[in-house]
């Protein structure tokens, strides 16, 4: 089995980086997403600033959303 880190990035109001349902919901819909892909979602999903070069807009902030999720190795065997 590999790990591997997913994320996506949300630009969002500032004041939605403290919402504690904002953040549940992001939290939520990360699991849900990789799940539907089929992965195992196997490490917390973390949400923080992403930062970046270029500033967000005035009142924005933009969040990396990430997780840890467990792929199956597939083997083909020669044949």
């Amino acid at each position: 089995m590999t790990q591997s880190t997913y994320g996506f990035e949300s630009l969002v109001p500032s004041w939605l980086m403290h919402d504690g349902g904002y953040r549940a919901g992001l939290t939520q819909h990360m699991r849900d997403r990789m799940e539907l892909q089929g992965y195992n979602v196997v490490g917390p999903v973390r949400i923080r600033d992403a930062g970046g070069d270029v500033p967000p807009p005035v009142g924005m902030i933009l969040l990396r959303v990430e997780t840890t999720v467990e792929e199956f190795d597939v083997e083909v065997g020669e044949g």
